[in-house]
């Protein structure tokens, strides 16, 4: 990322952070499929601060507005929308941000 100019390699971030937010949401799955982990909510509860975390939200919190060319992290609909995928399908596999377009992230 070092070799890209900033844009791509915040593109790049990105979508290493959303991969992330899927693997979470795979672990999830299976840690309470195999001990019975998760509690009524918790899985609400884990989408709510994916959402409070994105990169628009914080940057609109912060100083009222967001740049888009910026994110490292993904917005919140973004995360959120990873975190419940990976928990959906329990599929590592399936997770691959590299294989999406910008718009399907």
């Amino acid at each position: 990322m070092n070799r890209m100019d900033k844009r791509d390699a915040n593109r790049m971030s990105v979508r290493l952070e959303l991969q992330a937010d899927y693997y979470a949401g795979v672990w999830a799955y299976h840690d309470n499929k195999n001990f019975g982990s998760l509690d009524d909510g918790d899985l609400e509860e884990g989408i709510n601060c994916a959402g409070k975390i994105g990169d628009d939200y914080l940057q609109k919190k912060a100083q009222g507005y967001d740049i888009p060319d910026s994110f490292t992290h993904g917005t919140s609909q973004q995360r959120m929308r990873w975190l419940k995928a990976g928990y959906s399908s329990g599929d590592p596999d399936r997770g691959n941000t590299f294989d999406y377009n910008d718009n399907q992230l």
